[in-house]
């Protein structure tokens, strides 16, 4: 399944370019061309989003998907915020 996820996770990217730099925008896209989500109730049946992501990053990490530089380094910096900011909690 997750080969499956990856594929459409590739030719969503190469279909809409802007869905390399936003997750929401990636996750959005898939729900609605390759789930078929049309109203809110449907997400409970759609591919979960963490799934997509997972699957996006490991293409990232294979050299598949290029992120632009600028984005790499915003979700390095929203890391590093999220990280001081939870690990006072543990």
């Amino acid at each position: 399944m997750i080969k499956t996820i990856s594929k459409n996770v590739l030719q969503l990217t190469k279909l809409y370019p802007e869905a390399v730099e936003n997750y929401n925008t990636l996750i959005s896209l898939y729900w609605n061309l390759i789930d078929g989500v049309r109203v809110v109730d449907d997400i409970k049946n759609a591919t979960p989003a963490e799934s997509i992501t997972r699957a996006f990053r490991m293409l990232v990490s294979k050299g598949l998907i290029q992120v632009p530089e600028k984005v790499k380094e915003a979700r390095k910096e929203q890391e590093k915020l999220y990280k001081s900011e939870f690990s006072v909690m543990l």
